[in-house]
């Protein structure tokens, strides 16, 4: 489904914009700036029109209805495809949620198709037209507004997941819970953060050495660097972040490991205080005749007495030893 388009001449979108596919490449055809046009969630059907519409690369296409493909950078003759993941945090679940962003470049449209990515789509146009001086440079500026937008979407989902990890630490050191699973859940979003923004390192180092086709204009190439250096910057912090919770989850367990020796000293050490009276009582039940304390007048109360000497001796030492 279309969700937003726009006809652009000199860096300005005309006032009548193309509301369909075909007015879309009919705009496109006439080689007076470029068409961009957005779509949400497309059909396969949606998709085949836009591919015969365009005369997209077959094999972009195919990538683009494929999920949870990596981020990368293609180039199939005169068009260039862009794909990268999205990222938002979800507040209710506390849990992080990824997106798609495929981008068709032609020679004159930029064709954007978003996979729950509403937000980043409609922020990305924002970003192009408010630089243009950097719109009628033609579609090619479309790849660094999607960079960047989606780039900077990454931070605060980051920092969020860092506050998260923060409150985890403090219920593994502070208040001394089980965070396992929780650990496990965080490590495993920081792993899928890394794997999002480990090949954009390589796309945006290749659009900025002019390894595609249009090559970035001079002056929108240090724009550019400035998104890898963010996305080397977030990268760097991710696998940090990573590590922290590859030493967290050894900690957890560390101090999992010592509850269940605590409470295992506890139980040998009751265990061996209630083993007195036991034996004790388990001999006098046997009820033998030749007993000779059977017929001391002291006989009970003295046995009653070594069973408390012996318990109160091994209770002091345990005590002693912290074993209860």
């Amino acid at each position: 489904m279309i969700v937003d388009s726009a006809y652009y001449v000199e860096g300005t979108p005309a006032k009548q914009k193309p509301v369909g596919l075909a007015e879309a490449r009919r705009r496109a055809r006439e080689e007076r700036g470029f068409v961009w046009v957005t779509l949400s969630d497309p059909t396969p059907e949606e998709m085949q029109e836009l591919r015969v519409s365009f005369n997209l690369p077959a094999l972009a296409v195919e990538d683009a209805q494929a999920r949870h493909e990596r981020p990368k950078l293609d180039q199939h003759g005169e068009h260039v495809f862009l794909l990268v993941r999205t990222v938002r945090y979800d507040e209710a679940r506390r849990a992080v949620d990824f997106g798609e962003i495929d981008l068709f470049l032609g020679a004159h449209h930029a064709i954007l198709i978003g996979r729950q990515s509403s937000v980043a789509l409609s922020s990305a146009r924002a970003r192009l037209d408010g630089r243009p001086d950097l719109a009628e440079l033609g579609p090619i500026v479309a790849a660094w507004a999607v960079l960047d937008e989606v780039i900077d979407g990454y931070e605060p989902v980051l920092d969020r997941l860092s506050d998260d990890v923060e409150e985890t630490e403090q219920a593994v050191f502070q208040r001394g819970l089980d965070q396992g699973e929780r650990i496990y859940v965080q490590y495993r979003q920081a792993g899928r953060l890394a794997r999002a923004l480990h090949p954009l390192q390589e796309i945006v180092e290749a659009a900025s050495e002019g390894r595609i086709v249009p090559k970035l204009p001079d002056h929108l190439r240090p724009l550019v660097r400035d998104v890898g250096d963010h996305v080397r910057r977030l990268y760097d912090e991710v696998v940090l972040l990573g590590e922290a919770l590859d030493r967290l989850l050894n900690a957890n367990l560390a101090g999992v490991t010592l509850r269940q020796n605590q409470v295992l000293q506890k139980l040998s050490a009751w265990a061996a205080i209630a083993a007195v009276p036991t034996i004790i009582t388990g001999v006098y039940g046997m009820n033998f005749r030749h007993m000779p304390e059977l017929r001391w007048p002291i006989g009970y109360p003295l046995v009653l007495l070594v069973m408390i000497a012996v318990i109160s001796v091994l209770w002091r030492n345990f005590r002693r030893l912290g074993w209860i």
